[in-house]
């Protein structure tokens, strides 16, 4: 598909609001310690910015997929539609448009613009990742359901 660094910076300034809503509302902006099920290191970071609605909006998920120019689609076995953005670079790009609308989400958009080139570049290892997971998680809604990787030690040794 190639750079849309240059495609999105000309998106309309009125859906890139309409989006960044939607984000604040509706969406996720995460950052996480993927297991791995194969490979020489146990866990990998993962950036992700995702959207979700019901499955009667899925015209407008695509729509707003159409509009990024990124990320997949897909609906979950409950009737909700997602738009999923993963990867380091396309979270930058959209982030970067996306964060002078926010509202909501403006600090959690902000700690990941920080945390990304820094992973980016190796200035911010691996193991230091469960510092910057707890600190998004303070900043969104956590169901206490679910299970977490912060408190698991994180080596790159096999």
């Amino acid at each position: 598909m190639g750079n849309t660094v240059g495609r999105l910076s000309k998106v309309d300034s009125l859906h890139l609001s309409y989006i960044a809503g939607f984000l604040d509302g509706d969406g996720s902006i995460m950052l996480q310690l993927h297991r791995r099920v194969t490979g020489k290191e146990v866990f990998r970071v993962k950036t992700v910015i995702c959207f979700y609605q019901n499955s009667r909006y899925l015209k407008e998920i695509k729509w707003m997929k159409n509009v990024l120019g990124c990320g997949y689609v897909y609906i979950r076995n409950d009737m909700i539609c997602e738009l999923r953005i993963e990867g380091f670079q396309k979270v930058f790009e959209v982030l970067t448009l996306l964060r002078p609308y926010l509202r909501l989400k403006s600090k959690q958009a902000d700690l990941l613009l920080k945390v990304i080139p820094r992973i980016q570049q190796k200035i911010l290892l691996k193991e230091d990742i469960p510092v910057w997971i707890n600190k998004m998680q303070n900043l969104n809604y956590f169901s206490a359901q679910r299970k977490t990787l912060v408190d698991v030690p994180v080596t790159t040794e096999s």
